[in-house]
């Protein structure tokens, strides 16, 4: 899990000669997001999770994926401890790719009491994988 937070600050002498202050504050929410190391970490961390997982399988090779990654990083990162995101480099861990049938990435499963519940393939827009994920969490 991480927590970024990013403040930039001005302070701006008036007319009149007081000093007002304006800035900018980001927070990004935290994300219990992880990486799979192997057949038994999916398993620990994902199937036998009490709380709902989107497991993002994609490749460092592949352009939607890194598109992808930042969007369900962000949206999960908005649900708090509601969701975790689970990334499975298919390059390093390419058994769970072909027992989950992943043909193609990036594609998105939804996970929920250890089953398969929905999943998508492909670059979506931030409006699908929010809706994606609220039907994963009951929202």
């Amino acid at each position: 899990m991480f927590t970024r937070t990013i403040t930039q600050a001005a302070a701006v002498r008036s007319r009149g000669g007081s000093i007002i202050t304006r800035g900018l504050v980001t927070t990004r929410g935290r994300t219990a997001a992880f990486h799979v190391q192997d057949n038994d970490d999916f398993q620990d961390r994902v199937l036998n999770s009490d709380t709902p997982v989107v497991v993002d399988f994609h490749a460092q090779w592949c352009g939607p994926c890194k598109l992808l990654g930042p969007r369900l990083e962000t949206i999960i990162g908005g649900k708090g401890e509601k969701v975790h995101l689970a990334k499975v480099d298919i390059d390093n861990v390419s058994d769970l790719a072909l027992d989950y049938g992943v043909s193609a990435v990036p594609s998105v499963l939804a996970v929920k009491d250890g089953k398969v519940v929905d999943k998508f393939v492909g670059l979506q827009e931030e409006s699908r994988i929010e809706a994606f994920v609220n039907r994963l969490i009951g929202e």
